[in-house]
């Protein structure tokens, strides 16, 4: 008796994919929805942290700093002079605003001011 199977099947052949190339490309955008949907809560989070601590940061700054001024500003730079980071800033009673300090990526707490550090 003699075997008539061939000896290539094209329904049995491992050098296609096992799924086709839309099945595929869905699966590929179902990922990445997915992870986008992870991470984007997590940077939105860190982005309100910096910016809330970087708003305190700056009211003792220039409460320090400052006298004169009736509030602070606080506003991100990516280019800002010393690096990217959250840019602190006094405000008149003009409206006019006055650069103080650059606060970082993610601000911390104020440190101590020494009194020969205010200036005059």
């Amino acid at each position: 008796m003699t075997d008539e199977r061939p000896e290539h099947d094209e329904r049995h052949d491992d050098d296609r994919p096992v799924y086709g190339e839309r099945r595929r490309r869905v699966l590929r955008i179902t990922v990445l929805v997915a992870l986008a949907a992870l991470v984007l809560p997590l940077v939105l989070s860190v982005v309100g942290q910096a910016q809330s601590a970087a708003a305190r940061a700056c009211a003792v700054y220039v409460d320090r700093y400052d006298a004169d001024a009736v509030g602070s500003r606080v506003a991100f730079d990516l280019f800002a002079d010393g690096g990217p980071g959250w840019m602190c800033s006094a405000v008149s009673a003009g409206g006019v605003t006055t650069p103080l300090a650059n606060l970082g990526l993610l601000p911390s707490a104020p440190r101590q001011v020494d009194p020969d550090e205010v200036p005059a």
